[in-house]
């Protein structure tokens, strides 16, 4: 059983990267998820490490002067937000201050390059993807995982992120499973079934897309897309993602369509895109055209030059900057997006337009290219060594680089820094209302 670590509360001091609150207890970092500045908490230890360790609240003694009245009913327990009860003035200062102590700590020559962040016009309702976990108790649930412990999940009947239609939608799949056979997936017993609910939702069209994801094909899903498609005709795609995720062996996702189209569409201002269910697309549709047009302004470019979009997706950024003016050329390493890229270009009328399906440091190996910029918006993990050297040997005067990790980004910054790069502007730019969470699109030039 867990015990209180201290008699007296314990003081929440500043925000840090990844969203805890940071206290100390005995003289050593104690990392606090779900508060922030101005806390007293009492709490319980709930991972040591040698020079600091993690800890959970179990109550508030004297809540924060940045907190307010609380919307959300899931918020001292679910992990899908941190600010639910934090307006958002106070949201950007707690994120703006995180942010640079992030850089103060790491890389301190970034600072004169930081700008405020730009700031979220919608801010409930605002994601167009969302995923809930399957989980067994006494009875199956659906819900979002709880901060810094991932195998607990906080059931959730309604959702301030996405949508109304999404929270039917999410009690409409727990009620129908709750009556089922089927198991719910263990990723340590490599057993069951049910993993997560998928929901997409066009803001442009107000469609929606679901999908299951589960280890394996089951006849009850096809009733189940019948079912929710008579309850919810504006959804448009129904499928199942089947996984294969072996201890040992590469995971790997297949796509099965149960009813409907195998696409939904979104516009980023004047053009239209095609969503695939496995496809990346930014999740914050009402916002992505604010953080494409600071990307296209940092890419000074003139027409017939050439535009390298890495890790591209579904050709969404390359596709917004080029606008069919520049010669664009995309690689990612999943097929079904590259096919999305490929008919968005078609869709826009964008033409010039060549793409790969690959690793990028494969391609970019086997392959020559002769870039005017670079557009690299990795995964969270950011670049891996091989990628980011041989982008360098492209000695490509301009790069645009967009992350949505501090830390992954600050380290490959680094790297880039010692290969010639000078960094130039650092733009925030926040996508992820109510969390730590934010956008950065940092441009650099070849010394």
């Amino acid at each position: 059983m867990l015990t209180q670590i201290s008699n007296e509360p314990i003081e929440v001091v500043k925000l840090v990267n990844g969203g805890y609150g940071l206290g100390y207890y005995n003289n050593k970092p104690l990392f606090i998820p779900k508060t922030v500045p101005g806390d007293y908490v009492d709490v319980v230890l709930t991972r040591r490490k040698k020079y600091y360790s993690f800890a959970k609240v179990i109550r508030y003694i004297k809540k924060s002067s940045f907190r307010q009245v609380d919307s959300c009913n899931h918020a001292n327990d679910c992990g899908g937000c941190q600010f639910q009860d934090i307006n958002y003035a106070n949201q950007l200062t707690l994120k703006q201050d995180c942010l640079h102590d992030t850089i103060t700590h790491d890389a301190p020559f970034l600072l004169p390059y930081l700008k405020p962040i730009v700031p979220c016009k919608t801010i409930q309702y605002h994601r167009n993807k969302m995923e809930f976990a399957f989980y067994q108790s006494e009875n199956l649930t659906l819900g979002l995982k709880e901060q810094l412990n991932p195998t607990n999940v906080i059931p959730v009947s309604q959702c301030l992120l996405m949508s109304e239609t999404s929270n039917h939608i999410l009690n409409f799949t727990r009620n129908f499973f709750e009556k089922s056979q089927l198991s719910v997936w263990d990723s340590r017993k490599q057993t069951g079934c049910l993993s997560h609910l998928m929901i997409r939702h066009s803001k442009a069209f107000d469609t929606y897309m679901v999908n299951i994801l589960a280890s394996s094909y089951e006849p009850i899903f096809s009733d189940y897309a019948l079912s929710l498609y008579q309850q919810f005709p504006q959804i448009k795609s129904i499928n199942l993602l089947k996984f294969i995720n072996k201890k040992g062996t590469p995971s790997s996702t297949s796509c099965h369509y149960l009813h409907g189209d195998r696409y939904i569409f979104e516009t980023i201002n004047n053009l239209t895109f095609r969503i695939s269910p496995l496809s990346f697309f930014q999740t914050n549709s009402l916002q992505v055209g604010i953080l494409y047009e600071i990307v296209k302004e940092s890419c000074a470019l003139k027409p017939g030059q050439t535009l390298l979009d890495l890790y591209c997706g579904t050709g969404t950024i390359g596709q917004y900057v080029s606008q069919g003016k520049y010669n664009l050329v995309g690689i990612d390493e999943i097929s079904e997006a590259i096919e999305d890229a490929k008919e968005n270009a078609r869709f826009n009328n964008i033409e010039n337009v060549t793409y790969f399906s690959g690793r990028v440091k494969n391609i970019l190996k086997f392959n020559s290219f002769s870039p005017d910029c670079i557009i690299i918006d990795p995964p969270r993990s950011g670049m891996v060594p091989k990628a980011l050297k041989r982008v360098c040997e492209l000695n490509c005067k301009q790069l645009v680089y967009v992350s949505c990790n501090p830390v992954s980004l600050i380290r490959d910054l680094k790297l880039l820094t010692e290969y010639g790069y000078q960094v130039t502007t650092f733009t925030p730019v926040d996508m992820f209302p109510h969390t730590y969470h934010l956008e950065c699109v940092v441009s650099l030039s070849l010394s």
